[in-house]
């Protein structure tokens, strides 16, 4: 539940600078009550801006980008009635699990039931939506590169076991059925992959890659050359099973980084404080959208300037 105790820092870096980094490379937010005495232990005063400074350091970039996630989110998102339902749902969840003591932390950070749920579970469901979101809007060129199929693949550690299931799958023998009866430990079960599925043998997903449902069932023998493979491709159309595609691209990690690029760019997002910068250059480099920004514009400004020099 650290999320929970990361709430009291927010991104006051932003607020409490005005210069840009690309104007000021070492600029840092400042509180204006820093010097405030929070508590003492003996003769040791302990301030505001040493607080502050410490969060900053230790969660400042991990808190920033949930806050801007969560505000992205929102401008993004509409908060329909399932949201809302999974929020409660899993609400209740944690109240299952962890008794009275989920009361009492909430209460300790300040918290209570309702805050909890509209201002962490609602906006963190938001933002997982953000992604399918970038899917859809972007589903036919993400279908291009990633090329989702649907398709039925029963592995064998035999030959013999192998045509003896090609055989009833010939006749009619559903593939469940067909795999349970010649020792294959596959459910029969028909799985989407893509081109980037990890859950599939490379030579297996090569293969399979040059077929359509046309083909029927076909032999294909694993990268290891101990198992051997009878694969069927279901449906090649993405639009046919647009649901499940969707969800499959949006767990593919460079789709979901490429979704973060956008959503941030979209809104502008930018930090003002050096430290800040640092942390989320480091952990969060997907979402420092503004070096990105900067390097276009001083590109426009260099194409300006040679096209300038070429008109004299």
């Amino acid at each position: 539940m650290k999320h929970i105790a990361e709430k009291v820092l927010t991104i006051a870096a932003a607020a409490g600078c005005c210069v840009t980094l690309s104007g000021c490379s070492d600029a840092s937010a400042r509180l204006s009550d820093s010097k405030t005495v929070l508590f003492k232990i003996g003769d040791t005063s302990v301030t505001k801006g040493e607080v502050y400074s410490t969060m900053m350091t230790m969660s400042g970039a991990s808190t920033c980008i949930n806050n801007a996630t969560n505000t992205i989110a929102k401008k993004e998102v509409e908060v329909t009635d399932d949201i809302t339902n999974q929020a409660k749902s899993t609400l209740d969840t944690y109240k299952s699990m962890y008794g009275d003591s989920f009361t009492s932390y909430l209460k300790q950070a300040g918290m209570d039931e309702d805050s909890y749920l509209n201002d962490y579970l609602v906006p963190s469901l938001l933002a997982s939506k953000m992604t399918d979101k970038y899917v859809k809007s972007h589903f036919e060129n993400l279908c291009k590169a990633y090329k989702p199929f649907k398709a039925t693949i029963l592995a064998f550690t035999s030959e013999d076991d192998l045509n003896a299931a090609k055989a009833e799958l010939d006749a009619g023998t559903d593939a469940a059925t067909a795999a349970s009866s010649h020792n294959s430990s596959s459910t029969g079960a028909s799985t989407l992959y893509t081109n980037e599925s990890t859950d599939i043998d490379s030579y297996v997903r090569t293969a399979i890659s040059a077929l359509t449902p046309d083909d029927g069932w076909q032999e294909v023998k694993s990268s290891d050359g101990a198992t051997f493979n009878l694969v069927r491709v279901d449906a090649d159309d993405p639009d046919d099973f647009k649901d499940e595609a969707v969800e499959a691209l949006a767990n593919i990690s460079e789709v979901s980084s490429a979704s973060t690029s956008y959503y941030f760019k979209k809104h502008k997002f930018h930090i003002y404080d050096i430290t800040l910068y640092n942390g989320i250059k480091a952990d969060y480099s997907d979402y420092l959208v503004q070096d990105d920004e900067s390097s276009a514009k001083a590109s426009a400004a260099s194409t300006s300037s040679a096209e300038a020099a070429a008109s004299n």
